[in-house]
Formats: structure tokens, sequence, C-alpha cells
């Protein structure tokens, strides 16, 4: 009876770490990718087998902050491409923002990770080539695939700021004089003030 427990223990244990390995799996990258663009790493197409269009692939790194100081460095990308001829770039990941050229995807200088998901039409050929990456100045740490995981929403951007009103124009044939600034109620008044006094005298 107890040696049954303890088979039991042990196949449950397996089927979790059987789970845990179908919904997440990490491959190590440890690359330094420096700012020469001439070093590049590469992942096998096993390592995506099973994944789907809503698939997070998350990828740690540490940027080069000294970048900052030195003019023509002071950026800093990541270059996912199908490792097959020509190294096509993997267009169209959601969750990232692609470079002012569209070469490269931009990585936050102050970040530790990035996550994202591979468009559908592009997910076979990964797992069929793999990925190679390149990069300017970040250090690849580990990629991590997930089933479990759903891509944190891009935060919103900030409505552009409304354009002051513009001062109303006076209606045409208004009562104000645009020249005198004196307004031409005021003026009548004025004239029916000056006719009674005329009309008083001659009495």
């Amino acid at each position: 009876m107890k040696i049954r427990k303890v088979l039991s223990v042990i196949a449950a244990a397996a089927v979790a770490v059987a789970t845990f390995a179908v919904s997440a799996s990490a491959y190590e990258l440890n690359k330094d990718l420096k700012t020469g663009w001439s070093i590049s790493t590469t992942v096998p197409g096993s390592e995506f087998e099973g994944i789907t269009e809503d698939s997070v692939i998350t990828i740690t790194y540490t940027a080069d902050p000294s970048l900052a100081d030195m003019p023509g460095h002071e950026y800093w990308v990541i270059k996912p491409m199908i490792n097959d001829a020509g190294w096509p770039l993997v267009e169209n990941i959601k969750g990232l923002t692609p470079s002012e050229d569209g070469s490269s995807y931009v990585v936050p200088v102050d970040g530790t990770e990035i996550k994202f998901c591979f468009p559908a039409d592009q997910i076979e050929h990964i797992q069929i080539a793999g990925l190679a990456f390149m990069g300017h100045g970040i250090t690849l740490g580990e990629l991590t695939v997930s089933n479990d995981e759903t891509l944190p929403e891009a935060a919103p951007e900030a409505a552009p700021e409304a354009a002051p009103e513009a001062a109303p124009e006076a209606p045409k044939g208004g009562s104000d004089n645009p020249t005198t600034g004196v307004g031409l109620s005021g003026l009548g008044f004025a004239l029916s003030a000056a006719a009674v006094a005329v009309t008083k005298k001659r009495k």
C-alpha cells in the first residue's frame, strides 16, 4: 500500500514536470552583442515547438548605459532574424517597437527584459529554421517561451493637448465700432440727449 502511494506521488511529480516543460521553457543566450554588429547568437527551432501567435517570448538583457555618451552609438536595439538564407528580419512582432529605420527593434536602456509574440504567418518558418539574434548595446541573458502567460498591454499614448480656442470675432454689423471702440448704442444715446437739449433751448 505504501509502495503504491510512493509510486503515485512520483508519477504526479513527473506529470507536473512534463506539464511545466510544455507550458514554459528557457534557453540560455548569455551573449554580449557589443556595438560592432559582428556578434550573433542562434536558438534552434526545437525551442519554439508548440508555440502559437499568443505564446509569450521573454528575453532578459542588460543594456550598456555608457553608450549615451558615445555619439553614433547612443541606441539600444535587438534584431531577431530567421536562421535561414539571408537571415531575414522577423517583422511585425507584437509587443516590440521597430527602430527608426525598421531594421531592428528598440530595447529600453533602463529595462531588464522584453516580452513579445511572433506573427502567426512566420511561426512555422521559425520552428523549422530557428532564430538568430544580433543587436547593439545589450547583453542577452535568457530566452523563455510561455504558453500560459499573456502579453502586457501597451501603455496608452498621451492625448495631444487641445489647441487654445480663438477669441470669437465680433459679428458683422454689430453694435461695436472696431476703430474707436465706442459702442453705437452709446453714440445713439448721446445724440438723443443732444436733441433733447436743443429742443429745451428753443422753448
